[in-house]
């Protein structure tokens, strides 16, 4: 969990399972697994310790969880925000071939369990009401298994990796830095760093 550019408590989710989303949560909105939440601490409702912002995207969605920010995560394992655009970036921990990674906009859906990353996976499962965002990138399980969310590089000591979202796998110990042009959404340089 962390306090949000907007003074929001945000906080991720799984699908709560060992693997391929049996309870077909991560296209729901009627539950907090695989979700981002976003909460208000500040402010809570009489008789819990949040409320609900009024902008959430479902906040007037029939039978949707107001607190849901984003959803369709197969495993969220560590996040930060862009410090130029506020966005999320979210490391996903994929299933059984892709590892992704994810920059969130209000009311995005990261596609599982219908999509692993850009792939099929079950897609045949019923999908949420919004479209699916696919990842920045994304790592075969030959190159990564674990995938652990970092941070977009701010210092001065490694000049050349400025403004790189610097990113992990947990399992091979490897890194990487990606550069992404938020106006073009795309990625501009890709690179393996340790």
């Amino acid at each position: 969990a962390i306090i949000g550019p907007d003074g929001y408590l945000y906080i991720t989710t799984g699908d709560s399972t060992g693997g391929s989303d049996p309870k077909e949560t991560g296209q729901g909105l009627n539950d907090l697994l695989s979700v981002m939440m976003r909460l208000d601490v500040d402010h809570p409702d009489a008789g819990r310790n949040y409320s609900i912002p009024k902008d959430n995207p479902f906040v007037n969605v029939p039978g949707a969880r107001g607190e849901i920010w984003a959803y369709g995560f197969r495993n969220p394992w560590r996040f930060s925000f862009d410090p130029h655009t506020g966005q999320p970036w979210v490391g996903d921990v994929g299933q059984d071939l892709w590892e992704m990674i994810e920059l969130v906009d209000r009311g995005s859906n990261h596609g599982w369990s219908v999509m692993e990353g850009t792939h099929a996976f079950h897609p045949n499962s019923k999908r949420g009401p919004t479209p699916f965002v696919p990842p920045v990138v994304e790592h075969h399980h030959s190159e990564a298994r674990c995938v652990t969310g970092g941070y977009v590089y701010q210092g001065t000591k490694f000049p050349e990796l400025r403004d790189v979202y610097l990113y992990g796998d947990y399992q091979y110990g490897k890194m990487w830095g990606v550069r992404y042009d938020h106006a073009k959404k795309k990625v501009t340089d890709r690179k393996s760093v340790v």
